[in-house]
Protein backbone atom coordinates (compact mmCIF):
# COMPACT_ATOMS: atom_id res chain seq x y z
CA UNK A 1 0.00 0.00 0.00
CA UNK A 2 1.34 3.18 -0.65
CA UNK A 3 0.89 6.10 1.86
CA UNK A 4 1.44 9.67 0.94
CA UNK A 5 3.36 11.81 3.29
CA UNK A 6 3.21 15.03 1.11
CA UNK A 7 -0.67 14.91 2.04
CA UNK A 8 -0.81 16.37 5.44
CA UNK A 9 -3.98 19.21 5.27
CA UNK A 10 -6.89 19.32 4.43
CA UNK A 11 -8.44 22.77 3.56
CA UNK A 12 -11.42 24.17 3.17
CA UNK A 13 -13.30 21.48 4.76
CA UNK A 14 -16.32 20.97 7.53
CA UNK A 15 -14.46 19.57 10.40
CA UNK A 16 -16.60 17.37 13.13
CA UNK A 17 -16.27 19.12 16.67
CA UNK A 18 -16.41 18.70 20.24
CA UNK A 19 -20.12 20.25 20.53
CA UNK A 20 -21.17 17.42 18.21
CA UNK A 21 -21.48 19.87 15.05
CA UNK A 22 -19.60 20.49 12.33
CA UNK A 23 -18.13 23.93 11.94
CA UNK A 24 -17.46 26.39 8.77
CA UNK A 25 -15.31 24.85 6.21
CA UNK A 26 -11.85 25.86 7.74
CA UNK A 27 -7.85 24.17 7.03
CA UNK A 28 -6.80 20.69 9.53
CA UNK A 29 -3.62 19.63 9.15
CA UNK A 30 -0.94 17.54 10.97
CA UNK A 31 2.42 17.26 11.39
CA UNK A 32 4.18 13.61 12.99
CA UNK A 33 1.12 12.26 12.81
CA UNK A 34 -0.88 14.66 15.70
CA UNK A 35 -3.32 17.03 14.46
CA UNK A 36 -2.41 20.82 14.62
CA UNK A 37 -4.39 24.01 15.48
CA UNK A 38 -7.18 24.52 13.15
CA UNK A 39 -6.31 27.42 10.83
CA UNK A 40 -9.81 29.76 9.54
CA UNK A 41 -9.93 32.56 7.19
CA UNK A 42 -6.38 34.11 6.68
CA UNK A 43 -4.78 31.58 8.79
CA UNK A 44 -5.61 28.83 6.17
CA UNK A 45 -4.43 30.75 3.24
CA UNK A 46 -1.42 32.01 4.98
CA UNK A 47 -0.29 28.50 6.19
CA UNK A 48 -1.61 26.44 2.79
CA UNK A 49 1.99 25.44 1.34
CA UNK A 50 3.57 25.58 4.84
CA UNK A 51 4.43 21.45 4.39
CA UNK A 52 3.43 20.84 0.90
CA UNK A 53 -0.04 20.09 -0.87
CA UNK A 54 -3.41 20.19 0.42
CA UNK A 55 -5.63 17.90 -0.38
CA UNK A 56 -9.04 20.03 -1.39
CA UNK A 57 -11.49 19.35 0.87
CA UNK A 58 -14.65 21.35 -0.62
CA UNK A 59 -17.92 20.06 -0.25
CA UNK A 60 -16.37 17.86 1.93
CA UNK A 61 -16.96 16.57 5.77
CA UNK A 62 -14.07 15.31 8.10
CA UNK A 63 -14.65 13.06 11.18
CA UNK A 64 -12.53 11.19 13.51
CA UNK A 65 -11.60 7.83 12.73
CA UNK A 66 -14.06 5.21 13.59
CA UNK A 67 -13.76 2.79 16.84
CA UNK A 68 -14.70 -0.76 16.59
CA UNK A 69 -14.80 -1.51 20.30
CA UNK A 70 -15.54 -5.28 20.18
CA UNK A 71 -14.17 -6.83 17.18
CA UNK A 72 -13.43 -10.30 16.42
CA UNK A 73 -10.69 -10.27 13.94
CA UNK A 74 -8.98 -13.37 14.15
CA UNK A 75 -11.92 -15.07 13.99
CA UNK A 76 -12.73 -16.64 10.45
CA UNK A 77 -15.87 -18.60 10.94
CA UNK A 78 -18.38 -18.40 13.57
CA UNK A 79 -17.97 -21.84 14.87
CA UNK A 80 -14.43 -22.88 16.57
CA UNK A 81 -14.15 -25.93 14.67
CA UNK A 82 -14.17 -24.28 11.31
CA UNK A 83 -11.68 -21.34 12.63
CA UNK A 84 -9.33 -24.22 13.84
CA UNK A 85 -9.72 -26.31 10.07
CA UNK A 86 -7.88 -23.12 8.88
CA UNK A 87 -3.74 -23.95 8.87
CA UNK A 88 -1.96 -20.84 9.61
CA UNK A 89 -1.28 -18.92 6.48
CA UNK A 90 -4.70 -19.23 5.47
CA UNK A 91 -5.80 -17.69 9.00
CA UNK A 92 -3.24 -14.98 8.45
CA UNK A 93 -4.00 -14.06 5.03
CA UNK A 94 -7.82 -13.34 6.13
CA UNK A 95 -6.80 -11.55 9.18
CA UNK A 96 -4.74 -8.98 7.52
CA UNK A 97 -7.45 -8.62 4.28
CA UNK A 98 -9.81 -8.26 7.08
CA UNK A 99 -7.94 -5.66 9.00
CA UNK A 100 -7.17 -3.91 5.47
CA UNK A 101 -10.82 -3.67 4.71
CA UNK A 102 -11.88 -2.58 8.24
CA UNK A 103 -9.02 -0.07 7.93
CA UNK A 104 -10.49 1.25 4.20
CA UNK A 105 -13.84 1.43 6.18
CA UNK A 106 -12.87 3.97 8.04
CA UNK A 107 -12.06 2.13 11.36
CA UNK A 108 -8.86 3.30 12.42
CA UNK A 109 -8.89 1.72 16.33
CA UNK A 110 -10.37 -1.24 17.24
CA UNK A 111 -10.09 -3.69 20.07
CA UNK A 112 -10.59 -6.71 19.51
CA UNK A 113 -12.22 -9.04 22.11
CA UNK A 114 -10.70 -12.74 21.74
CA UNK A 115 -8.84 -14.54 19.21
CA UNK A 116 -6.62 -11.73 18.01
CA UNK A 117 -2.32 -12.13 19.80
CA UNK A 118 -0.05 -9.36 19.82
CA UNK A 119 2.18 -12.07 17.29
CA UNK A 120 -0.36 -11.46 15.15
CA UNK A 121 -1.20 -8.20 15.01
CA UNK A 122 2.72 -7.43 14.75
CA UNK A 123 2.99 -9.49 11.85
CA UNK A 124 0.88 -6.88 9.79
CA UNK A 125 1.83 -3.38 8.86
CA UNK A 126 0.68 -0.88 10.84
CA UNK A 127 -0.46 1.42 7.85
CA UNK A 128 -2.62 -1.47 6.57
CA UNK A 129 -4.77 -1.95 9.64
CA UNK A 130 -6.28 -0.18 12.57
CA UNK A 131 -4.48 0.40 15.40
CA UNK A 132 -5.94 -2.46 17.62
CA UNK A 133 -5.53 -3.60 21.33
CA UNK A 134 -6.14 -7.00 22.25
CA UNK A 135 -7.77 -9.24 25.22
CA UNK A 136 -6.00 -12.54 23.42
CA UNK A 137 -8.50 -15.14 24.81
CA UNK A 138 -11.87 -14.80 26.65
CA UNK A 139 -12.34 -16.04 30.10
CA UNK A 140 -15.71 -17.92 31.05
CA UNK A 141 -16.57 -20.27 33.25
CA UNK A 142 -15.02 -23.26 32.03
CA UNK A 143 -11.56 -21.68 31.00
CA UNK A 144 -11.52 -20.00 34.28
CA UNK A 145 -12.08 -23.43 36.14
CA UNK A 146 -8.99 -25.36 33.84
CA UNK A 147 -6.48 -23.17 34.57
CA UNK A 148 -7.12 -23.46 38.11
CA UNK A 149 -8.97 -20.33 39.24
CA UNK A 150 -9.58 -16.88 38.05
CA UNK A 151 -6.71 -15.60 38.93
CA UNK A 152 -4.62 -17.55 36.71
CA UNK A 153 -6.58 -17.56 34.29
CA UNK A 154 -6.36 -13.50 34.03
CA UNK A 155 -2.45 -14.00 34.66
CA UNK A 156 -2.10 -16.44 32.10
CA UNK A 157 -3.81 -13.53 29.30
CA UNK A 158 -2.37 -10.56 30.74
CA UNK A 159 1.39 -12.67 30.65
CA UNK A 160 0.50 -12.82 27.10
CA UNK A 161 0.44 -8.94 26.48
CA UNK A 162 -3.15 -8.72 26.88
CA UNK A 163 -4.21 -5.19 27.43
CA UNK A 164 -7.69 -6.02 28.12
CA UNK A 165 -9.12 -9.09 30.03
CA UNK A 166 -12.61 -10.37 28.55
CA UNK A 167 -14.43 -11.99 30.90
CA UNK A 168 -17.69 -14.39 29.68
CA UNK A 169 -20.37 -13.55 32.60
CA UNK A 170 -23.70 -14.55 31.23
CA UNK A 171 -24.67 -16.89 28.53
CA UNK A 172 -24.58 -15.83 24.97
CA UNK A 173 -26.09 -16.87 22.07
CA UNK A 174 -24.90 -20.22 21.66
CA UNK A 175 -25.92 -21.57 24.96
CA UNK A 176 -28.38 -24.37 25.15
CA UNK A 177 -31.91 -23.41 25.37
CA UNK A 178 -33.40 -22.03 28.47
CA UNK A 179 -30.28 -20.56 29.32
CA UNK A 180 -30.47 -17.68 31.42
CA UNK A 181 -28.82 -14.87 33.03
CA UNK A 182 -27.21 -16.43 35.75
CA UNK A 183 -23.69 -14.94 36.73
CA UNK A 184 -20.85 -17.02 35.84
CA UNK A 185 -18.44 -15.06 38.22
CA UNK A 186 -19.15 -13.74 41.33
CA UNK A 187 -18.30 -10.51 42.08
CA UNK A 188 -15.28 -11.26 43.96
CA UNK A 189 -13.87 -12.56 41.42
CA UNK A 190 -15.07 -10.15 39.02
CA UNK A 191 -13.05 -7.70 41.38
CA UNK A 192 -10.03 -9.88 41.45
CA UNK A 193 -9.94 -10.28 37.77
CA UNK A 194 -10.02 -5.75 37.50
CA UNK A 195 -7.23 -5.45 40.47
CA UNK A 196 -4.80 -7.98 38.67
CA UNK A 197 -5.43 -6.21 35.26
CA UNK A 198 -5.00 -2.58 36.64
CA UNK A 199 -1.74 -3.57 37.83
CA UNK A 200 -0.32 -4.84 34.39
CA UNK A 201 -2.13 -1.18 33.11
CA UNK A 202 -4.85 -3.25 31.22
CA UNK A 203 -8.67 -2.75 31.61
CA UNK A 204 -11.60 -5.19 32.49
CA UNK A 205 -14.56 -5.94 29.69
CA UNK A 206 -17.72 -7.55 30.73
CA UNK A 207 -19.75 -10.03 28.36
CA UNK A 208 -23.40 -9.70 29.95
CA UNK A 209 -26.43 -10.13 28.41
CA UNK A 210 -28.00 -8.52 32.02
CA UNK A 211 -28.73 -9.44 35.48
CA UNK A 212 -26.65 -9.75 38.37
CA UNK A 213 -23.61 -10.19 36.23
CA UNK A 214 -24.19 -6.47 35.63
CA UNK A 215 -24.21 -4.85 38.99
CA UNK A 216 -21.28 -7.39 39.48
CA UNK A 217 -18.93 -5.52 36.42
CA UNK A 218 -20.20 -2.05 37.20
CA UNK A 219 -19.39 -2.60 41.11
CA UNK A 220 -16.05 -4.24 40.66
CA UNK A 221 -14.89 -1.75 38.33
CA UNK A 222 -15.15 -3.34 34.85
CA UNK A 223 -14.23 -0.69 32.28
CA UNK A 224 -16.97 -1.66 29.64
CA UNK A 225 -20.06 -3.75 29.79
CA UNK A 226 -20.79 -5.65 25.99
CA UNK A 227 -23.80 -6.37 25.05
CA UNK A 228 -26.03 -5.71 27.65
CA UNK A 229 -29.24 -6.78 25.98
CA UNK A 230 -31.18 -7.09 29.23
CA UNK A 231 -30.08 -3.50 30.56
CA UNK A 232 -32.32 -2.05 33.42
CA UNK A 233 -32.71 1.69 34.05
CA UNK A 234 -30.68 1.54 37.45
CA UNK A 235 -28.14 -0.34 36.10
CA UNK A 236 -27.90 2.06 33.52
CA UNK A 237 -27.88 5.14 35.92
CA UNK A 238 -24.51 3.35 38.09
CA UNK A 239 -23.10 2.49 34.84
CA UNK A 240 -23.20 6.60 34.07
CA UNK A 241 -22.35 7.28 37.58
CA UNK A 242 -18.98 4.54 37.76
CA UNK A 243 -18.44 6.01 34.41
CA UNK A 244 -18.93 2.21 32.50
CA UNK A 245 -18.83 2.36 28.80
CA UNK A 246 -21.75 0.33 27.21
CA UNK A 247 -20.95 -1.41 23.84
CA UNK A 248 -24.21 -2.92 22.50
CA UNK A 249 -23.51 -4.91 19.27
CA UNK A 250 -26.65 -4.84 17.78
CA UNK A 251 -26.42 -5.81 14.07
CA UNK A 252 -24.72 -8.91 15.00
CA UNK A 253 -27.80 -10.73 16.45
CA UNK A 254 -29.94 -9.70 13.23
CA UNK A 255 -26.89 -11.45 11.34
CA UNK A 256 -26.71 -14.47 13.24
CA UNK A 257 -30.57 -15.15 12.84
CA UNK A 258 -29.56 -14.74 9.47
CA UNK A 259 -27.30 -17.49 9.35
CA UNK A 260 -30.39 -19.88 11.41
CA UNK A 261 -32.70 -19.14 9.18
CA UNK A 262 -30.20 -20.04 6.37
CA UNK A 263 -29.58 -22.92 7.93
CA UNK A 264 -26.01 -22.69 8.78
CA UNK A 265 -26.40 -22.77 12.61
CA UNK A 266 -28.16 -24.69 14.74
CA UNK A 267 -31.90 -23.87 15.36
CA UNK A 268 -31.45 -24.27 18.45
CA UNK A 269 -30.49 -20.88 18.79
CA UNK A 270 -33.28 -19.44 16.90
CA UNK A 271 -35.29 -18.44 20.07
CA UNK A 272 -32.39 -17.23 22.38
CA UNK A 273 -31.73 -15.02 19.33
CA UNK A 274 -34.83 -13.75 18.50
CA UNK A 275 -35.65 -12.29 22.01
CA UNK A 276 -31.98 -10.27 21.67
CA UNK A 277 -32.86 -8.78 18.28
CA UNK A 278 -35.86 -8.05 19.64
CA UNK A 279 -35.02 -6.75 23.19
CA UNK A 280 -31.68 -5.06 22.64
CA UNK A 281 -32.82 -1.61 20.68
CA UNK A 282 -34.80 -1.28 24.30
CA UNK A 283 -31.73 -1.25 25.97
CA UNK A 284 -29.75 1.49 23.94
CA UNK A 285 -32.53 3.89 24.92
CA UNK A 286 -32.36 2.95 28.11
CA UNK A 287 -28.95 3.68 28.00
CA UNK A 288 -29.17 6.70 26.21
CA UNK A 289 -32.07 8.06 28.45
CA UNK A 290 -29.58 7.56 31.32
CA UNK A 291 -26.54 9.47 29.90
CA UNK A 292 -24.40 6.36 29.27
CA UNK A 293 -21.50 6.10 27.38
CA UNK A 294 -21.90 4.06 24.20
CA UNK A 295 -19.56 3.10 22.30
CA UNK A 296 -20.34 1.69 18.88
CA UNK A 297 -18.55 -2.01 18.52
CA UNK A 298 -19.40 -4.38 16.02
CA UNK A 299 -18.51 -8.50 17.43
CA UNK A 300 -18.17 -9.01 14.26
CA UNK A 301 -15.85 -12.62 12.70
CA UNK A 302 -16.48 -13.44 9.64
CA UNK A 303 -14.79 -12.41 6.32
CA UNK A 304 -17.69 -11.32 5.01
CA UNK A 305 -18.63 -8.94 8.13
CA UNK A 306 -15.14 -7.51 8.34
CA UNK A 307 -15.10 -4.34 6.59
CA UNK A 308 -18.96 -3.55 6.91
CA UNK A 309 -18.25 -2.29 10.53
CA UNK A 310 -19.87 1.55 9.45
CA UNK A 311 -23.33 -0.71 9.20
CA UNK A 312 -23.72 -0.79 13.00
CA UNK A 313 -24.14 3.05 13.39
CA UNK A 314 -27.43 3.07 11.09
CA UNK A 315 -28.83 0.08 13.88
CA UNK A 316 -27.57 2.54 16.64
CA UNK A 317 -29.62 5.71 15.14
CA UNK A 318 -32.56 3.17 13.96
CA UNK A 319 -32.69 2.19 18.19
CA UNK A 320 -32.88 5.17 19.17
CA UNK A 321 -29.75 7.25 19.31
CA UNK A 322 -29.66 10.52 17.07
CA UNK A 323 -26.87 10.71 14.13
CA UNK A 324 -24.34 12.87 16.29
CA UNK A 325 -24.69 10.69 19.35
CA UNK A 326 -24.42 7.65 17.16
CA UNK A 327 -21.01 9.53 15.88
CA UNK A 328 -19.64 10.22 19.15
CA UNK A 329 -20.21 6.47 19.99
CA UNK A 330 -18.41 5.28 16.98
CA UNK A 331 -15.96 7.57 17.36
CA UNK A 332 -15.32 9.30 20.49
CA UNK A 333 -16.58 6.65 22.28
CA UNK A 334 -14.21 4.03 21.59
CA UNK A 335 -11.43 6.36 21.55
CA UNK A 336 -11.90 7.40 24.81
CA UNK A 337 -12.70 3.66 26.24
CA UNK A 338 -9.05 2.08 24.14
CA UNK A 339 -7.43 5.36 25.91
CA UNK A 340 -7.93 3.75 29.43
CA UNK A 341 -6.07 0.12 28.26
CA UNK A 342 -2.90 2.70 26.87
CA UNK A 343 -0.38 3.06 29.57
CA UNK A 344 1.69 5.86 28.06
CA UNK A 345 -1.67 8.26 27.63
CA UNK A 346 -0.47 8.83 23.55
CA UNK A 347 -4.46 8.24 23.23
CA UNK A 348 -5.69 10.62 25.61
CA UNK A 349 -7.04 12.79 22.92
CA UNK A 350 -8.03 10.11 20.72
CA UNK A 351 -11.57 10.14 18.98
CA UNK A 352 -11.14 13.88 18.27
CA UNK A 353 -10.04 16.84 15.86
CA UNK A 354 -7.98 18.75 18.28
CA UNK A 355 -4.53 19.86 18.76
CA UNK A 356 -2.44 16.85 19.88
CA UNK A 357 -4.71 14.10 19.11
CA UNK A 358 -3.34 11.05 16.69
CA UNK A 359 -4.45 12.22 12.87
CA UNK A 360 -6.82 9.44 12.52
CA UNK A 361 -9.64 10.79 10.48
CA UNK A 362 -12.45 10.05 7.47
CA UNK A 363 -12.90 12.38 4.63
CA UNK A 364 -16.74 11.89 3.40
CA UNK A 365 -18.42 13.11 0.29
CA UNK A 366 -22.20 13.26 2.68
CA UNK A 367 -22.55 14.79 5.83
CA UNK A 368 -22.94 11.48 8.18
CA UNK A 369 -25.79 12.84 10.06
CA UNK A 370 -27.94 12.27 6.82
CA UNK A 371 -29.70 8.56 6.42
CA UNK A 372 -27.48 6.66 5.32
CA UNK A 373 -24.83 8.43 4.67
CA UNK A 374 -22.15 7.22 6.43
CA UNK A 375 -22.77 3.58 5.69
CA UNK A 376 -22.58 4.34 1.72
CA UNK A 377 -19.24 3.01 0.72
CA UNK A 378 -19.34 5.47 -2.01
CA UNK A 379 -19.36 8.05 0.70
CA UNK A 380 -15.71 7.74 1.85
CA UNK A 381 -13.37 10.16 0.13
CA UNK A 382 -9.88 8.92 1.79
CA UNK A 383 -8.75 7.36 5.14
CA UNK A 384 -6.17 9.03 7.24
CA UNK A 385 -4.37 7.08 9.90
CA UNK A 386 -1.27 7.91 11.79
CA UNK A 387 -1.57 11.34 9.39
CA UNK A 388 -1.09 9.18 6.27
CA UNK A 389 -3.54 8.68 3.64
CA UNK A 390 -4.99 5.52 2.92
CA UNK A 391 -3.91 5.54 -0.63
CA UNK A 392 -6.05 3.33 -1.95
CA UNK A 393 -9.47 4.54 -0.94
CA UNK A 394 -10.77 6.67 -3.47
CA UNK A 395 -10.08 10.20 -3.88
CA UNK A 396 -11.31 12.90 -5.71
CA UNK A 397 -10.10 16.22 -5.23
CA UNK A 398 -13.56 18.15 -6.03
CA UNK A 399 -16.49 15.30 -6.41
CA UNK A 400 -18.96 16.84 -8.36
Amino acid sequence: MNHDRSYIAVRNVRVWRDDATFSAPTRVSWTEGLFDPLASGDDAHAHAHDHGPDLDGTGLWLIPGLVDAHLHAGWQAFNAADRDALDADATHALVAAGLRRTLQAGFTSARDAGGLTPEAIAQIPTYERPRMQAAIAMIDRGVADRAGGIERAVDEVLSQGAQWVKLVATAGVASPAGAGLEAHFTRTEVQRAVSLAGAASAQVMVHAWGGAAIDDAIEAGAASIEHGIFLTPAQATRITERGVTFVPTLRIYRLVQAMIERGELPASFAARVAEAVSTHPHAVRIARDAGCQIALGTDYGTPGQHGTGRLEFDVLVAAGLTPEAALVAATRGGAQLLAGADPDQSLALAGRIAPGAPADAVLLRRDPRQPGALSDPAAIAAVIAHGRLVADVSYERNPS
